[in-house]
């Protein structure tokens, strides 16, 4: 069978016509020089009714609910407009007339009012994105979920796991408080540098910020693993659950940057702090691809002892294309030797390869192995997942040669594992 990939759009059908684009401009700047003669006009009649409140909270609150207000309204009155904009422009020019209008009042109170310029223009900015967004929401949501299974198969992965031991050891439950204090800390940290992000998100294609993959955790459940959005609107809709290619045409240009840094990943804080996940733990195997594994691998409900990680043996000792049996290997391994110490290790190994593509303990040769063969495993793995070529045959690899001491009885641990799963296994994407 024949894997085709659509290719990117070059830059002329990205940024359209040369004119359009001319005529936008000019539509902005007309936009700032009429919202500015507004803003110095009925700016003083809005500040006389407002600036005798004495609490700062309720009045740059007043500020927050006027931008969200008038974002809907505008929103209301351009879609009615015979401009023949797409709803995303139309969405996209309201919230730039918000940041607009946000500006001049910035600039008006910075000349002739208390002087927080900074302040107006960020709570008018925030305004106005919150404005948007409920907008968005009524039209497109804010959460995509992608492929989701059919009740039928969830049921059917809930019945395979039933009777089965979970992990209960004085580890696993420290390691429970301290994830949810921790889950919890970095949620209200990161929340700054989230809102930017769901910004940039929002303005490259404005649609859900975030999509949810449908995924197994412990004891068989199934639930919402959520992502920032780095792909286009309804990405699966036409190809169905398919690891992304190299060089997805679907990937947005951000996403690309989201995905490269695993900041994409930020919102399964969430998810650790709800007790769906762990910080460290076998991958989330999405409730699709269990249903189709739990007949074809032996042991594979044995994974789900534990929590799904945001980073694990498999994230960072394989590679996104690794197939199921490749990770549940990965997966065991880490289940009979956790520890604190392996989940610190896991975890800061995982970071290096986020932020700079590197784990200590891999030999060079393994890193330009698995970026050459890139493509292959990729059409191997789309092949074995669609079913076209059954039991499809495994790349040989390298010999994986770790720091002395890293990672205590790994081969004989792997060795025992792979001899338990050698009969009627057959290798399968995800």
């Amino acid at each position: 069978m024949m894997i085709t990939r659509t290719r990117r759009p070059d830059a002329s059908s990205t940024f359209g016509h040369p004119s359009r684009f001319g005529f936008g401009l000019l539509l902005y700047l007309v936009l700032t020089i009429v919202v500015f003669i507004l803003v110095g006009r009925y700016m003083p009649h809005f500040a006389r009714r407002v600036g005798h409140i004495r609490d700062g909270w309720l009045r740059f609150g007043i500020y927050f609910v006027v931008y969200a207000c008038a974002m809907l309204g505008g929103a209301w009155l351009v879609w009615r407009l015979p401009l023949r904009l797409r709803r995303e422009n139309a969405l996209r020019l309201c919230f730039i007339a918000g940041v607009t209008l946000s500006f001049a009042v910035a600039v008006y109170q910075n000349r002739f009012g208390t002087g927080l310029s900074a302040t107006y223009f960020t709570v008018g900015t925030l305004g106005a994105f919150v404005g948007v967004l409920l907008v968005t929401r009524a039209a497109f949501g804010l959460i995509e979920v992608n492929a989701p299974p059919s009740p039928e198969m969830v049921a059917a992965v809930e019945r395979a796991h039933q009777g089965l031991g979970l992990a209960s050891d004085l580890w696993d439950r420290v390691k429970r408080g301290v994830e949810l204090s921790l889950a919890v800390t970095l949620i209200a940290l990161s929340l700054p540098i989230s809102v930017l992000l769901a910004m940039i998100i929002w303005l490259q294609d404005p649609g859900p910020l975030f999509v949810a993959k449908i995924a197994i955790t412990r004891g068989g459940k199934s639930f919402r693993q959520l992502k920032l959005r780095s792909m286009i609107k309804d990405a699966e809709q036409k190809t169905g659950a398919v690891p992304a290619s190299p060089g997805d045409a679907r990937i947005t240009p951000f996403g690309q940057v989201l995905r490269r840094t695993h900041i994409d990943e930020l919102p399964q804080m969430l998810n650790i702090a709800r007790g769906d996940m762990s910080f460290v733990g076998p991958r989330p195997d999405r409730t699709i691809f269990a249903y189709r594994n739990i007949g074809m691998l032996p042991r594979y409900s044995l994974r789900h002892i534990v929590r799904p990680g945001l980073s694990g043996l498999a994230q960072v000792y394989g590679d996104y294309y690794s197939t199921s049996r490749e990770k549940l290997r990965y997966d065991l391994l880490y289940i009979k030797r956790r520890s604190f110490g392996l989940d610190c290790r896991l975890f800061m190994a995982a970071a290096l390869l986020g932020l700079f593509g590197v784990v200590p303990g891999i030999n060079r040769g393994r890193r330009l192995f698995t970026e050459r063969t890139k493509e292959y495993r990729w059409h191997r793995a789309h092949e074995a997942l669609r079913g076209d070529i059954p039991g499809a045959p495994a790349l040989p690899l390298p010999s994986l040669i770790y720091r002395e001491g890293a990672f205590a009885g790994w081969h004989d641990a792997m060795e025992e594992t792979s001899a338990r799963s050698q009969h009627g296994e057959r290798d399968s994407a995800y």
